[in-house]
């Protein structure tokens, strides 16, 4: 795979390569996107124009899973913390799960498996600035 500056060819390679992409993140030359369909973060290196990608959740810590398709990636103090977050789209408990620099996963927060939120999605996570 290649970069390119052919509309045409760059929509073709997002439909087979990266379809459903949602979560977009740009941070110090660095876009981070999340491929739904294949559960794959792509990880771009915009300075170097080279790319990485893993299935998310490949390297997990402790107890949890994505059970489903990540959606939405949130950024907070990626420079300091060296975290990004995640939002879950459906599955049987649906969460935020997160992702520091060395690629492990930690599940932040999700439902109970096959509660009152199964099959739901979780949205609209934002953190405050200063912490309060």
């Amino acid at each position: 795979r290649q970069w390119t500056s052919n509309i045409d060819a760059a929509k073709y390679s997002a439909w087979k390569h990266y379809p459903n992409t949602e979560g977009i993140l740009c941070h110090n030359s660095t876009l981070y996107f999340v491929a739904k369909v294949t559960r794959t973060l792509f990880i771009l290196d915009l300075n170097d124009m080279t790319y990485t990608s893993e299935l998310t959740g490949s390297s997990w810590v402790g107890q949890g899973s994505f059970n489903s398709q990540p959606d939405q990636i949130i950024e907070s103090d990626l420079d300091e913390r060296k975290y990004i977050y995640f939002t879950e789209d459906g599955g049987s408990a649906p969460g935020v799960h997160v992702r520091d620099r060395e690629g492990k996963y930690y599940t932040m927060v999700r439902g109970v498996p096959g509660g009152r939120y199964s099959g739901d999605e979780t949205v609209g996570i934002a953190f405050s600035p200063d912490r309060r």
